[in-house]
């Protein structure tokens, strides 16, 4: 397995977002920009291959989304494997 780098994550991130917006059940989620310096500060085993590199995020803003966190955390772990 290669050295993961910002580069990467970027690239992966932006594939599940899109992913998840057009598949048969659909997941929407966000991406927020990381820069270079807070993401490897967090991650130092992450090559700082960029000035930085979209993560993913999501918020759930109502207490009845609750119910559905189990589901939609099995659909974005289903999209980062594929």
């Amino acid at each position: 397995m290669e050295p993961a780098t910002l580069t990467a994550v970027d690239a992966a991130s932006a594939r599940i977002l899109a992913d998840g917006m057009t598949g048969p059940d659909p997941v929407f989620l966000s991406t927020l920009k990381a820069g270079r310096d807070a993401f490897t500060t967090r991650h130092p085993k992450v090559t700082a291959d960029a000035d930085g590199a979209r993560i993913l995020r999501s918020v759930l803003m109502k207490p009845e989304s609750e119910d559905h966190v189990h589901r939609l955390h099995d659909q974005v772990v289903r999209l980062a494997r594929s």
